[in-house]
């Protein structure tokens, strides 16, 4: 997976799907995205609609931190304690997407067991790191 996609470019995407997933969370916090489109579709009202997307929203923040820690750029320090929170990230990622594809409304399995999918081979390739030697 190394040859094939460096890390910069592959923490690049992940923040990018990160935020863009914060800022969906956002926009379901908002209201505007359907009760029955989140969460599995298992969500009854606006209330568990709320809580959900703030619970959501808290750690799609951490995971930011994360991959921008793993990423350099809170100094070397903190990069190899991210790579555990990126290992973490991946695992997450992985149970998410096969809840996605168990989800009981059709769009959250069509449009985001690919995402969630994509986004854990992206945090385990983060967590992989640079390549080195040769």
């Amino acid at each position: 997976m190394r040859r094939l996609l460096s890390f910069p470019t592959a923490a690049k995407v992940l923040l990018s799907l990160l935020v863009a997933a914060a800022l969906f969370q956002l926009v379901v916090l908002a209201g505007f995205i359907p009760v029955e489109m989140v969460w599995g579709g298992r969500l009854k009202n606006a209330e568990e609609r709320t809580v959900g997307a703030l619970v959501s929203l808290s750690i799609l923040l951490a995971m930011i931190a994360i991959a921008l820690a793993r990423a350099g750029r809170f100094g070397t320090r903190w990069s190899s304690l991210a790579r555990w929170g990126l290992w973490a990230m991946t695992v997450v990622f992985a149970l998410n997407t096969v809840g996605n594809v168990f989800a009981l409304d059709a769009r959250e399995a069509w449009i985001f067991a690919p995402i969630t999918a994509v986004t854990a081979l992206l945090c385990a390739r983060v967590a992989w790191g640079e390549r080195t030697g040769r």
